[in-house]
């Protein structure tokens, strides 16, 4: 039993712990060493901004509500972001998501309920978001999410 116990133990302290959404807002310093940036907190109506600048001067947002939690992330730079890493638990929305994908220019789209999903790009220049609308405060609308 003890066996069991430990195991169980050292497969938590194992799970990489990251901002994403729904996460709370204390795990964005994971993001900031993960991603290797620089943060810079803002201050805005009804929620803050956290900006994450790269050394290659790609960016990612993170939106987080007055309650502390991750409502929105968006990014743009030369390369995709970690989605699994910005996405966290909504990456099976993701992956399980109805798409409509634009080849010409590699957009993606998906739109649930629970979710939203956008991105395009090619190479060298890549931009999209992804906010979770039940978790947009009651005076903001998804459009903050940019």
């Amino acid at each position: 039993m003890k066996s069991i116990l430990a195991v169980l133990l050292m497969l938590m302290g194992s799970v990489p712990a990251w901002a994403a959404l729904g996460e709370n807002v204390a795990s964005v310093d994971a993001d900031v060493q993960v991603l290797g940036g620089k943060r810079q907190m803002v201050a805005k109506v009804g929620y803050n901004l956290h900006q994450i600048t790269m050394s290659d001067g790609s960016l990612v947002n993170e939106f987080v509500s007055p309650a502390g939690t991750v409502f929105g992330v968006s990014w743009q730079g030369h390369f995709m972001p970690n989605l699994q890493q910005l996405l966290g638990t909504y990456m099976t929305s993701y992956q399980q998501g109805q798409r409509t994908q634009v080849v010409r220019r590699r957009a993606v789209t998906i739109q649930g309920d629970n979710f939203v999903f956008s991105s395009m790009g090619h190479m060298r220049s890549f931009r999209g978001r992804a906010y979770v609308p039940g978790l947009v405060p009651a005076n903001l609308t998804p459009e903050v999410v940019q």
